[in-house]
């Protein structure tokens, strides 16, 4: 049975290549359907290493052409494995490790050294001598011991004053409803039973045997990973005509021909390759949209229901993981392959940046004086001369743009962020809405019990409304472009909703989708105080938030729209105008 790191460890060293990728496609199952799919993923080696090579190629469609190459079947190899950690990192910290005699029936192979035993004296003696309530003493029974260490490496001893460390437990809260927790849910830590119910209940409203979507059609922007992939995923199987955008079209091909049920509605999924940093992608986009609608539409006239403003620069790539991405893809437009069908464009090709060159006032930045020196011109990936001198983020940065001041803050990456969170979603707003609901009058705004004729979801975040107090940790001086962009998604929200609602019965809402991620600086600020037991809720969460009011409208129960909505209902601070 795969429970342990040592079953795991042996089930990797003993079984073929073809045994492990047959587990990992039922693990991958078992994700999707929400059941406990085993730590196997957790120990799997790199895609780059000889195993991981052969258990990729065992990955490949069955039905691919033969030259589908390794590049194919390491991207699958690399999502699917990904996806499975995620959705362990999210589980309660007991369900996702083996205990404490397994790791030592492990260790015992080998022959402890003099400081093995050194120290293992020393945290019996300190265990013994401890005034916390450990049960252990010279009497003790070793299996009572060993049982009494394994529930320390689940909770540390803490270095601090033990009342602060009491404190700490005692006032965790659920991250719904930020009560106390008394008794968690199974299947999140994080929240109490209560809400940890009320959150699967509420996200089957939007799974397939609750929303049917057939002869819809949506727009997803940004749908290659995370939420606008699992939101996606979600529309295809509840039965709509999907469109997707993405800076590299040709990874997201292969990520959902990657499913295992992509037979049923890959023939409903088209993808456009567009960069919201650059205005010629946009419009592009914008154009291929309205040709793929009429494609599809009967009368050839096109008509969009659901318009999913995803897409979003939270924090920047390097220049060095565009790159990678970028060869990637220019790898994959080498092969023969089965997703070409899906692109409008098979000739996009990703540009570092965007191709988009910075403005001259961007060499005043001491940033970009700093770059300036470091990177000459140089040739870019695809075949063109890319001015590598004019951007803000070419090296691994030591701290990411979540963490970074108003003064530390490239300017580049301040327009490139309204230009992707903002800027974009509102183009899309005035070119599609025209395409959506009916352009008949309606003689009622407040009529809350309507059905929508179309939904617009602006994907935003708490980041874009007041808090409770000007040093709520939330901001603090941090992340100050990101904040004012999701401001501004906000208000175009706020703005719009009720005319969209009154001239064509569109409802449109702001939704936050909840903790799905978090920088570098927070996990490891938080491992330094405690330990990260990874964010509260998932990706599938997230999607299931972003299509709650679609679900609850498509539903006829009501209409939602003019809101910001977070956790399933009205977020908080959303009538919050004034402290």
């Amino acid at each position: 049975m795969l429970n342990t790191e040592e079953s795991c460890q042996n089930y990797i060293r003993n079984q073929s290549p073809f045994k492990i990728a047959q587990q990992i496609r039922q693990d991958q199952e078992l994700c999707q359907k929400q059941g406990l799919p085993s730590p196997l993923t957790l120990y799997l080696p790199n895609v780059k290493s000889p195993l991981g090579e052969q258990i990729a190629k065992e990955l490949y469609p069955k039905n691919a052409p033969a030259r589908y190459s390794y590049t194919i079947g390491a991207a699958l190899y690399t999502g699917i494995v990904q996806g499975i950690q995620a959705y362990l990192h999210q589980m309660s910290p007991q369900l996702r490790h083996g205990s404490l005699p397994n790791v030592i029936e492990k260790i015992a192979e080998s022959v402890p050294s003099v400081e093995d035993i050194e120290t293992t004296l020393k945290v019996l003696g300190f265990c013994v001598k401890s005034s916390e309530d450990i049960c252990i003493n010279e009497g003790t029974p070793l299996k009572d011991v060993v049982q009494a260490l394994n529930q320390r490496l689940r909770n540390p001893f803490s270095t601090e004053d033990k009342d602060v460390t009491k404190r700490r437990r005692e006032e965790r809260r659920c991250y719904i409803c930020h009560f106390l927790i008394t008794s968690a849910h199974p299947q999140y830590p994080a929240l109490c039973k209560s809400c940890g119910g009320f959150n699967l209940a509420s996200s089957n409203l939007s799974l397939p045997d609750a929303l049917n979507l057939e002869g819809k059609t949506a727009l997803v922007t940004g749908g290659r990973i995370n939420l606008g992939f699992h939101t996606a995923l979600r529309l295809l199987r509840c039965g709509a005509q999907v469109i997707v955008s993405s800076r590299y079209p040709r990874d997201a091909g292969v990520k959902y021909l990657a499913e295992n049920d992509s037979e049923k509605w890959r023939k409903r999924l088209r993808i456009i390759g567009a960069d919201f940093r650059a205005a010629n992608d946009v419009f592009h986009l914008v154009a291929g949209i309205k040709q793929i609608l009429r494609d599809w539409s009967t009368e050839k006239t096109g008509k969009l229901d659901i318009l999913i403003n995803n897409a979003a620069q939270t924090w920047t790539d390097s220049v060095k993981q565009e790159r990678r991405a970028i060869e990637l893809e220019s790898q994959l437009r080498l092969e023969d392959n089965d997703f070409d069908s899906l692109l409008l464009d098979i000739n996009y090709s990703p540009r570092v940046r965007g191709g988009v060159h910075s403005l001259n006032l961007l060499a005043f930045d001491t940033e970009q004086k700093r770059l300036n020196d470091m990177f000459p011109e140089e040739d870019g990936i695809i075949g063109r001369t890319e001015n590598i001198t004019s951007l803000s983020t070419t090296a691994e940065e030591p701290k990411s743009s979540w963490a970074q001041t108003l003064y530390e803050i490239p300017y580049e990456d301040v327009i490139s962020a309204h230009s992707v969170n903002t800027f974009v979603p509102l183009i899309l707003v005035r070119e599609l809405l025209p395409l959506m609901g009916n352009p008949r009058p309606h003689t009622t705004i407040n009529n809350h019990l309507s059905k929508p004729l179309a939904h617009i979801i602006n994907v935003s975040a708490r980041e874009g409304v007041f808090e409770l107090t000007p040093t709520n940790r939330h901001k603090n001086g941090c992340h100050v472009h990101t904040n004012l962009t999701k401001a501004a998604l906000n208000m175009l929200t706020e703005t719009e909703a009720a005319v969209a609602w009154r001239d064509r019965k569109v409802a449109m809402n702001s939704v936050d989708p909840g903790y799905l991620s978090a920088a570098k600086e927070v996990v490891e600020n938080r491992e330094r105080n405690g330990g990260w037991d990874g964010c509260p809720i998932g990706w599938e969460d997230g999607a299931a938030r972003v299509l709650w009011s679609v679900a609850v409208g498509e539903s006829g129960k009501g209409a939602v729209w003019g809101r910001f909505l977070k956790d399933f209902r009205a977020g908080e601070g959303e009538e919050r105008i004034a402290r």
